[in-house]
Formats: structure tokens, sequence, C-alpha cells
């Protein structure tokens, strides 16, 4: 490939990621937004009451017998309302006063919201997320469905893993999922009755039709991700085959019996590993970098890999003939096949006749869409306390160490151009940046706005809160996609080796980020028993030839997988290189080997409304976060009273409850296991929950005061710092200092973000009616990001609000934004601006982006730049300021002097 064909790849593929902030609204509403009128009113009263009790909740004295009366009209209020909900067996009918914008949250587009041809910015009532409160409510609807007052009739589609976790549940449109092509892209030929017809023996040789019904829903709210279409895929280019295995023998793990649950450390195990569970690979030609993909029924990782030189080059062939998982030969040179998936990323395979028929299916308007794609800029990234609480031996001068960059940047925040854009995430990848954030990146002047520095105060207190929550910054801590060693597994699939050798070796992995020999740790999130896997970097010339990506290679001979629990669907590794912390934790892992357990296979029933519900109510009993903050009271006992064998049960406790939403299996925990496990975390949580976890005083251990710290002598500080443990020490580690700003940029001129350089007239009804809302914002904001994960590119709906009302107004977008740029920044300089950057920020960068190419202009005086507003301008305002000043210094000078020639003459 060409130097300037490359270039328009790799320029094509940032386009196309960039369009993933486009997003859509709808609505997330609660069971109780389905009551009759007699219901709502008992709900209405309960949270009433439920005010009444936390208001009385804040007084110390004289509330009990209030207390006791309210508790106990509480329930009775319950009672009748589950009394009502249990006879209630008719059709729920969806009030319209539960479409309020409090209940509205965002989605990124997807290939849903294309189905459904819903537009940027649009708001849906065809998608309805139903929030589980009451099960019964949720049965009724999953059986029945429900209609809006309009009498439109709704069904339940699906519930993503995420959502199952939340309690959530999506039902659309009925007349949209009978729709032939709603019917065509999401479900890609196959229907329930075929999935219900299909015939599976299990382990024991017993029958079993149908699906796993939580994996089932998983597959259909694949169609839910936000992704990108890649136009460019061509199905008739890709093929399927089976994945790639082979048994690591001679292995030492650490084996928990379902049964007895006593960990024993067996010797000479062999273990299964599937190396591509998830992944697959594509040609270079097609896309340089590695990709996070959806197709109906199909998820995964796509990896480049020039198998056609492989099969070229190194098996010097002309052609070499595959066969795919239904048995069909594929000639890979002579068919032009540019994409390889593996059998565990079709999830539906076996429902499918042959690869022709889904193809088929495939070509009646179906999408392979982008979720995620390899980025380009490596930033470090910091720990997590997970990572730091299992190295528990770890010394507090180690750990300052460790510390040292963290704390450099807090102290420095307010005196560093470079600390102060980082934190504000300049140096994110350009599709991830917001406006503001694009902006600082042209225009970094923009520092000395007073919303840049309270935006810098606040993510500096973020940072120091952060730091002693365990999240550290080490120079050279990255975050990438885990891949296979793809070699060996071209090894296997054309040349038919059993036992192929790769190019690593155990204890090797590759990634081009390090130099080579270079110590890594590599850690996976979550991080729950000792998982530090130290590995060496190898980078010679057949990894730099065959491994082309930012990804990090794992070796087929290395249990690497089974340490760190990773599929290679997309899961991402957190690379540490920091030679303090790898000793660390090398010193840590002496005498851990891998955790090994039986979990069952995940059973298969009929597609029903009843079996549906079922698993879904199954699914909901569980809690991971339990399992994981059990474990780290555990890890944070005195050393010498960590239990890693307790450790160990619990993380097979963990791992079953993970799956318990599809095998609907867990282990009978033996009594004397649940007594220890009851010991060993009975005392509360680590004092460090009060960062991580936002906990109060009194629910977490407690430490030492700071101020009582602070004065104790130097000896007794570090004897109490090796009493306490890792995490908890940095709560006197990590140091704040009031923050002071210095100038790192020239000054800042606001008229840059500005359509016109004045403003002619302005309209107070704008200014009144932008005052207003800003002030009412912050319960609409607090409760619609209560509804959803909200991230750097999440759009609440509320900004979207603010700026429809303001433009209903005056339906000039330009002459809007810059009566709000002159109003925020003469008027209330000090102001917070995030709602004006936030609602117009696409206005203000593009505003800044053209002003910066056309009317940018050196000061003459101090060199900073400003906008010219005036053809003969050739200073600052500051600058202008000044030599107004001295021109009237000047001026007063000779008028004296004149003056007193003057007097002198009369005299």
């Amino acid at each position: 490939m060409g130097d300037l064909e490359k270039t328009t790849k790799i320029k094509r593929g940032n386009l196309l990621m960039s369009n993933l902030k486009e997003q859509i609204y709808l609505y997330s509403i609660s069971t109780d937004g389905f009551y009759n009128e007699e219901e709502n009113a008992i709900h209405n009263r309960l949270m009433r009451c439920y005010v009444c009790r936390n208001r009385l909740k804040k007084y110390e004295v004289n509330v009990e017998r209030r207390m006791r009366f309210i508790s106990e009209h509480i329930n009775e209020l319950k009672k009748e309302l589950d009394e009502l909900l249990e006879e209630n067996e008719d059709m729920r009918i969806l009030r319209e006063d539960a479409f309020k914008d409090t209940n509205k949250i965002s989605q990124f587009m997807s290939t849903l919201t294309r189905t459904l041809e819903l537009e940027d910015k649009e708001t849906t009532k065809d998608i309805v997320i139903v929030r589980a409160y009451h099960y019964k409510v949720l049965e009724n609807l999953i059986h029945k469905g429900f209609v809006n007052e309009d009498g439109e009739h709704f069904k339940y589609f699906a519930s993503s893993a995420g959502m199952i976790r939340n309690k959530k549940s999506v039902f659309i449109k009925k007349s949209v999922m009978e729709d032939e092509t709603f019917h065509n892209r999401i479900w890609c030929g196959i229907d329930k009755e075929r999935i219900n017809n299909k015939k599976f023996e299990d382990k024991e040789g017993n029958e079993e039709y149908g699906i796993n019904i939580n994996k089932m829903n998983a597959y259909l709210a694949l169609c839910m991700t936000s992704s990108i279409p890649f136009k460019d895929f061509d199905i008739d280019r890709a093929i399927v085959v089976k994945d790639f295995e082979t048994v690591l023998k001679n292995q030492t793990v650490d084996y928990i019996d379902e049964k007895t649950f006593k960990p024993e450390r067996k010797h000479n195990k062999s273990i299964t590993i599937n190396h591509l569970d998830g992944a697959g690979i594509m040609l270079p030609e097609v896309r340089e970098k590695s990709l996070q993909f959806r197709m109906p029924h199909f998820k995964g990782l796509l990896i480049p890999f020039p198998f056609d030189d492989f099969i070229t080059d190194k098996m010097r062939k002309d052609d070499v003939t595959v066969t795919d998982i239904y048995g069909e030969e594929w000639d890979i040179i002579a068919q032009d096949i540019q994409y390889i998936f593996t059998e565990s990323q079709f999830k539906l395979a076996k429902y499918y006749n042959n690869w022709g028929e889904y193809k088929s299916a495939f070509k009646k308007g179906c999408e392979f869409v982008i979720c995620k794609e390899e980025e380009s800029k490596f930033p470090d990234k910091p720990t997590n306390y997970q990572m730091l609480q299992t190295l528990d031996d770890m010394s507090a001068k180690e750990l300052k160490i460790l510390a040292k960059k963290t704390n450099k940047d807090i102290a420095e925040t307010g005196q560093s151009k470079e600390v102060m854009t980082r934190i504000l995430g300049v140096n994110k990848e350009e599709d991830d940046k917001n406006e503001f954030q694009k902006a600082l990146t042209i225009y970094p002047e923009l520092l000395n706005d007073q919303h840049s520095k309270e935006a810098v105060r606040n993510t500096r207190d973020s940072l120091y809160k952060d730091a002693k929550a365990g999240r550290l910054l080490l120079e050279g801590s990255k975050r990438t996609f885990i891949a296979p060693d793809l070699y060996a597994f071209c090894e296997c699939l054309f040349e038919g080796i059993d036992e192929p050798v790769g190019l690593l070796k155990n204890g090797e992995v590759s990634c081009q980020l390090y130099d080579n020999k270079k110590t890594l740790d590599v850690l996976r999130s979550p991080h729950l028993y000792k998982e530090h896997a130290i590995r060496e970097n190898v980078r010679n010339t057949n990894t730099r030839k065959w491994f082309d990506t930012n990804c990090i290679y794992t070796s087929i001979h290395d249990p690497i997988s089974k340490v760190l629990m990773f599929d290679v669907d997309g899961d991402e590794a957190h690379i540490i290189s920091n030679s303090t912390y790898t000793y660390i934790a090398k010193r840590n892992m002496e005498g851990i080997v891998p955790l090994d357990y039986d979990l069952p296979t995940a059973k298969k029933e009929k597609i029903s409304e009843e079996s549906i519900y079922n698993s879904l109510i199954a699914a909901y009993s569980k809690n991971i976060g339990e399992v994981s903050n059990s474990i780290s009271k555990i890890f944070n006992l005195p050393h010498n009273k960590i239990d890693l064998d307790t450790v160990k049960q619990l993380c097979f406790i963990n791992n079953a409850i993970i799956d318990y939403a599809k095998t609907l299996w867990m282990p009978e925990v033996p009594e004397e296991v649940k007594a220890r496990i009851n010991e060993l975390t009975e005392g509360k949580l680590p004092h460090f929950f009060i960062h991580a976890k936002d906990k109060t005083e009194d629910q977490v251990e407690p430490l030492i005061h700071n101020e009582i710290f602070d004065t104790m002598p130097e000896k007794d500080q570090q004897i109490y710092l090796e009493h306490i443990t890792t995490v908890n020490k940095l709560e006197y580690i990590i140091k704040k200092k009031r923050i002071h700003f210095s100038k790192v940029v020239d000054d800042f001129d606001y008229r840059f973000l500005m359509k016109k350089k004045k403003v002619k007239k302005k309209d107070q009804q704008v200014i009144n009616k932008y005052n207003e809302i800003n002030r009412a914002k912050k319960t609409f904001i607090r409760k619609q990001m209560e509804l959803q994960d909200v991230n750097n590119k999440t759009r609440l709906n509320v900004y979207d609000e603010i700026r429809k009302a303001l433009l209903e107004i005056n339906n000039d977008e330009d002459t809007v934004v810059d009566m709000l740029i002159e109003y925020v920044y003469t008027e209330k300089p000090d102001s917070k601006k995030s709602t004006l950057w936030k609602s117009f920020g696409d206005v203000l960068f593009r505003n800044l982006e053209e002003n910066l190419g056309s009317e940018a202009w050196i000061c003459e005086d101090c060199e900073c730049m400003f906008r010219k507003v005036t053809k003969n301008k050739v200073v600052c305002d500051k600058c202008k300021k000044k030599r107004d000043r001295e021109e009237d210094r000047k001026r007063k000078i000779m008028s004296r002097n004149k003056l007193r020639t003057e007097n002198g003459k009369t005299a």
C-alpha cells in the first residue's frame, strides 16, 4: 500500500470514529409509571412518607415516636399497594405523565436507532426502558406488554448484561418490531420459532431445545451498542473458522472443588485454552487498527494481520484452502478472503444451516458496525485501588516513590501549562474530546479564563480525591487491547500444525508501546485476587513484522488468560512498566499460581414470556459488589491476618455470580467457609472507601485524622504508616496545598469565540431566559445522571433543551451565542460557563477555529494573540490600556510643563 493511500485510510478511519457522538433521547421509566389511578395515589402517599422520614433522620432528639409512626404507616401503605398490584391482571397503561424531562436519557447512535431511522438529538417514544422496582408489574409487562395512552402496543425486546445488572429492560412498539425491515436487520434471517425448535444434547445426553434465555437477551441487545456503520465491509470476503485451542500441560494451579471449597495446589494439570475466544483477523488493507465490532449475532475484536503474506511469503504458496465451521472449503487468495471470523464470535452459528444462509440474510439490510477502535494516542493511565491493595507488603517509602508523579501534578496545578492542559483532557484522542477540550488544544490561552480556572480547581480536587483512593499516575502506564499470538493461529489454520510454536514463549508478551526486554506488569480490571502477570516484552524483527498494532500480544504457551481471566473480544490490559511497581509486584507474586474451578455451562430452554421473566428475576437476585467489597476488607486487614485461601473462595463465588445470569447456578457454600468469610469481613469498609466509593466516616474503619498525623514526630509517623494497609497509606502520602495560578499562557481574548466582532444590540429576553434556566438546571442534571452512565462524550438532554429554549426566542444561532458570550465575559466575567459550553460548544469551537485562521493578530507590545476587530488595531486590549495610560501620562506632563512655562512668562 502506498503512503498516500495509507494516509487516506487513516484519515478516513479517524473521520469515521469521530461520528461516534451523535445521540438520540428516549425515556427510562420506573414500573410506577404503569400504576393505575388508585395504585398511583397510594404510591404518591408513600413517597411523601419517605420524604418526611428522611427529614426526621436529620434530627437527633425527640423523633423516635414520630419515626415509629411513619415507619408503621409506610409498611401499611406498602402492604396495601402490594395487594392492589397482585390483584391487577389488566394490561398496563403507560401514563403520559411518565414522559417527563427528568426521565429522559441519551443514547448514542446504534443499529437499533438507525433501523428506526432516528436522527441526531431526536426524542423517541418508540423505545422505552423500564426500570423494575415492582416485579409483579414487570411480570405483567413481559407477559402482556403495555399500551400508551394513544392505545399503541409495546412488547418486551431485550436486556443487555449491563441492563440486567441494573434491572432494566427494553420495550419497543409492537408495530415497529413486526416491521419487515426491523426483523431483517435485527434477527438476520432467523426467528424465535427456529431457535425454539433447535435440538441439542447436554453433557448427560438429555435433549434440550432453544437457547439460554439471558444469553439470547444479551445477543439481541448487541444492536443497541453505540456504533458507526462500516460501509466498506463485504461479507462475501468473510468466512468463519473453528476456534484455536491448545492444551497447556504440566501447569500448577490452585483448584477449588465446588463441594469442599478447599483450595488445593495441583501440579501437572492440563488446561485447555481458547486463544481466540472472541477474536478474529482481517487484512491490514481493510483496516490498520484493531476494532471492536458488532453485526447480527456476532461480536468481538478484529485484529489486522497479513495472513495473505503468511501464505505467500512464509509458506511460499500461491494459495491455501481452509474449512469453515459448516464444513465448506475456501481458497483464501483466489476468493479474496479479507476477514476470518472465529466460531466464538458467531453467537448463533448453530441456528444457521450454512454460512451462505447467513450471508443471504445479512444482505437484506444488516450492518457491520464499529464500536471501538484501537487508539492512536496512549496517555498514561492511573492505577486503581484493587491493583494496589493486592501488593499488601508495600512499604511507605515504596509508595511515596509511586505517588511522586501524582503529588507533583497536584502541586503544579495552576503553575504548569502542561499539567493543567493534561488534567483537563487535551491529550486525549481527538474523537474523545468535548468542544471545550478541543478549544483548549488549539487555543491554550483559554486557561486564563475563569471558567478554565474553575475547571482546573475542580479537576485538581478530583485528582487529589482519586489519588487517595489509589488512582496513581505512573509514567509508562497504558491501556490497550489484548490480542493472542496470531502467527501461531495461522500456523494452525493454514499449515495444519496442531501444536504451533508461534512467536512468543511462555512468560513473554509483545507490545510496540514498550522497548524490547522491558519488564511489564500486565493487569486487568476487575482485579480481585493477586493478578499481576509479570512478563518480558519482546520486540524483534519477527514481532515488528507480524504484530503491527498497539495491542499487547500474549503467548499461546502462557496461562496468562487464566491469571487475568480475560477473553480477547475487546478486553483491555492495563500495563505498568514502572520498575519500582514491577519489582514490588514480582515480590508479591512469589508462590502465587492461577486459580482453577469448574463452572457449569448455561442451560437451554425455549423462548417464552415465562422463561424470559424467570431468567431476569433470577439474575436480579445476585450482587457482584458485595463480594468485591468483602475481598477488599480482607486485603485491608493487618498483613498477618490476610487469608488468601478465603480470597480464592470469594473469587470463585464472584465468578459464579457473574455467570449466574446465564447458568442460574450457584455453588453451595459450606457452613465453615461462610463462618470464616463472616469472621474476616465483619468489620467496616476500608477507610479509603471515603474517597473511592463516597462512603461516610461511620461506614469505614477509622484512621488518625490528618491534622493529628501532621503533629506527630516523624519517627512515629513512619511507624504508623507501616502499620496501616497499602492504599490507606495514601491518606497521608498524598498532599494538597492551596492552588495559586501563575501566568503560563498569554492573555485570553473572548472575542475569538464570537462569530461577529461586536454585538450591535443585546436581546434582554435571551439573557433573562439564559439566567433562569441556568439556575434551574441542577435538578434536571442530577436526575438524568442517576438514570444513565455518563462519560466525556455523553450529551445530557437538559443542554439541548436550554439551546432549544433560547433559539425559540431568537432563531439566529450566531446572534444568540454572540450575545451570551459578550454577556458572560463582560457583565459576569467570574461566572461559571459550563452551561454555555455544553449547550453551544460546537458553535464556540467553530467560531474559534475560523477566527484563529483569519483574524488572529500578534500584539506588537506583549506578543500575545488577540482578535483584530478593527483595521488599525495592532495591540491587545491590555496593552492598549497600557498605551492609553502612558499617552495620558505624557499628556498630563506636557500640560503641566506648558502651564509652568506660561506661568513663568507671566511672572
